[in-house]
């Protein structure tokens, strides 16, 4: 055991030793605002009296949590868009809270302005030996930055995925999409038909990029190592340009729908009005209970099909994490409350009653797995677990103004004739790229 390590257990001690005695452990931060070491602040985008199914089993973890430890644990919601930003600030002005929800693709924010705790010194061996392997390696090795692990993804799930409706490739004779893009656009071409078009995307959406989706079919070569960027006038964003045009001329996706968002997409899809659709892979279920024009057990979810015989691509993220603040005035409590939510048994709750792929892979031998309300779990947890599965680079600059200028760009490829070129060169020098 090393000394940080035995250092660790003592706090752990003295605090477990103190709230058995029912011995009050308050502190003084630098900022003078006194917080008792019972206690536990969290930053998340979730209310812990929320009604979203997530919300619910978040709200049991930590009833379990405080009964059993006699912690309380204090959740101050945040809005999702300034949670990193909001949390860098606080961490300076030493207000931060224990535990902070972070999207993956924000993590070097933080970490650049050294807001987040060395994990790998604060886990107890016992998480660090078991848990940690029986995650996602693809998200938890993300998570490491020179040398230093600053959060625990949760939640493991793909982020932008195709949803795509039975009932409609039964018309064309498939029983499900193609997985390469070349017979992806002729299908999607065949099932547009009446008032029906074969394929959603959103394109207004500063969340998101249907473009960076279809790309990621060239696997995770797209982006560069170092810098997070792509090449957007390389051959392959050009092929990417180019299947978009393909799936315009064949019918396949519209010219009128310029401006939609992920929750138009999803409204129209429920009245019938798409085959196939971009989709947030977490609302499987929302679609399913809006489902209008056709019948929610024929709903169903896929890859992104793949260019020049790569594996069919789940680009993962952006995801949710979990970071420890470097300035945490109560690790030890905080620590135990953040391995209690990637517990076998959290990881079957968050299965069982918010339909979450588990972080925890060994529960899916469990024998729920196999029963048709646990079905479209375990399509989801096929789709992390194949080849094609990638997240994005730990750098990856402006992320959000990524997703709105290549938004832009593929309206123009969808809404005009202009050469791909042109388009690819103005969102690269728009980017300053």
């Amino acid at each position: 055991m090393t000394k940080d390590l035995g250092r660790y257990f003592d706090r752990r001690q003295a605090l477990t030793g103190a709230l058995a005695a029912g011995v009050a452990m308050p502190f003084i931060s630098r900022t003078g605002l006194a917080q008792s070491a019972d206690s536990i602040r969290i930053w998340t985008f979730m209310s812990a009296e929320g009604q979203s199914p997530r919300e619910k089993v978040f709200k049991a973890l930590i009833d379990e949590f405080q009964a059993k430890h006699k912690t309380r644990v204090v959740v101050e919601a945040q809005p999702f868009q300034e949670l990193e930003t909001k949390f860098v600030a606080a961490v300076a002005q030493r207000r931060a809270p224990d535990l902070v929800w972070l999207r993956d693709t924000f993590l070097s924010l933080v970490v650049d302005r050294n807001g987040l705790a060395d994990l790998d010194q604060e886990l107890t061996p016992q998480f660090r030996q078991q848990a940690l392997p029986d995650m996602f390696d693809v998200f938890t090795r993300k998570s490491v930055f020179n040398g230093k692990r600053v959060s625990l993804p949760l939640w493991p799930s793909p982020a932008q995925i195709i949803f795509y409706r039975k009932d409609a490739l039964r018309e064309i004779g498939l029983s499900e999409p193609p997985l390469e893009w070349g017979g992806f656009v002729e299908a999607a071409a065949k099932l547009s038909k009446g008032n029906r078009i074969g394929f959603g995307l959103p394109t207004s959406d500063n969340s998101v990029s249907a473009f960076i989706n279809i790309m990621s079919g060239f696997g995770p070569e797209i982006f560069d190592p170092a810098t997070g960027k792509l090449d957007l006038t390389g051959p392959q964003a050009v092929e990417t340009a180019q299947t978009v045009r393909k799936l315009v001329a064949g019918g396949a996706v519209s010219k009128t729908l310029l401006n939609a968002m992920g929750d138009d997409i999803q409204d129209q899809f429920a009245a019938g009005r798409f085959a196939m659709a971009q989709a947030f892979a977490p609302r499987f279920q929302q679609y399913q209970k809006i489902a209008a024009a056709y019948d929610p057990k024929e709903l169903a979810p896929c890859a992104w099909p793949s260019f020049e015989g790569r594996p069919p691509a789940v680009l993962l993220g952006p995801y949710w994490t979990v970071g420890l603040a470097a300035t945490s005035q109560n690790k030890p409590a905080a620590v135990a409350f953040l391995e209690t939510l990637y517990s076998p048994e959290a990881s079957m709750k968050w299965a069982k009653e918010a339909s979450l792929i588990p972080d925890r892979r060994s529960v899916m031998s469990d024998p729920w797995f196999q029963t048709p309300a646990a079905a479209v779990t375990a399509e989801f947890f096929k789709l992390l677990s194949g080849k094609g599965a990638f997240v994005f680079p730990q750098r990856v600059p402006d992320i959000t103004k990524i997703f709105t200028v290549l938004n832009t760009s593929l309206q123009e490829i969808i809404g005009t004739d202009e050469a791909v070129p042109a388009v690819l060169a103005r969102a690269k020098s728009t980017l300053g790229w």
